[in-house]
């Protein structure tokens, strides 16, 4: 009887965000992606053994590792971008930029 098993590696994009490139400088496209590893036995997936996220520069080539919170908030970003309530600031893939704080005086009519 012969068991077949293995290494998988799935990848998911989870995103395309407008950010600035930390290798060239200049604003573009920026694909971030979350790499799974998993176990296989018999080509199917069956225990996961570990998650990562890439952020890659469209322009450049460039790929650099993100956090999980990194990642999901530039997809919170992109989607916020896509709905059209986004701001249209730039977001630096490797820097969580957090929106400034609303003051707290009522404003007045």
């Amino acid at each position: 009887m012969f068991i077949i098993f293995g290494i998988k590696r799935l990848k998911r994009r989870l995103a395309t965000v407008f950010a600035l490139c930390s290798q060239c400088r200049s604003p573009a496209a920026q694909v971030v992606v979350r790499v799974s590893t998993w176990f296989s036995l018999f080509f199917i997936p069956v225990i996961p053994l570990g998650q990562k996220y890439i952020s890659t520069c469209t322009l450049c080539g460039q790929s650099i590792k993100l956090d999980k919170t990194q990642a999901l908030h530039l997809v919170a970003t992109a989607q916020q971008a896509a709905t059209g309530a986004g701001n249209p600031e730039i977001a630096a893939p490797g820097n969580v930029i957090h929106p400034p704080e609303a003051s707290s005086s009522p404003k007045e009519p």
